[in-house]
């Protein structure tokens, strides 16, 4: 079976970013970021992407998003 995984803990890693610190910076709730950085969502909201791929200037949505297999 596969899964959809969010990578926001990449993008932290990469932009040197604790949870709190990203919230603000994409203007999304830290609670929201906690579930979206924990995979402990059952959807995502456009507008949180959108908030996302607009502050980080992404082009290529494989940078937050995967899709993982079964090991």
């Amino acid at each position: 079976m596969r899964r959809v995984v969010l990578r926001i803990d990449k993008l932290m890693d990469r932009y040197g970013l604790n949870q709190g610190e990203f919230a603000e910076k994409v203007g999304i709730r830290p609670a929201a970021i906690s579930q979206l950085y924990r995979n402990h969502v059952a959807r995502v909201s456009i507008d949180h992407l959108e908030r996302i791929v607009n502050t980080f200037e992404i082009d290529d949505v494989r940078e937050i998003i995967e899709i993982e297999k079964d090991r």
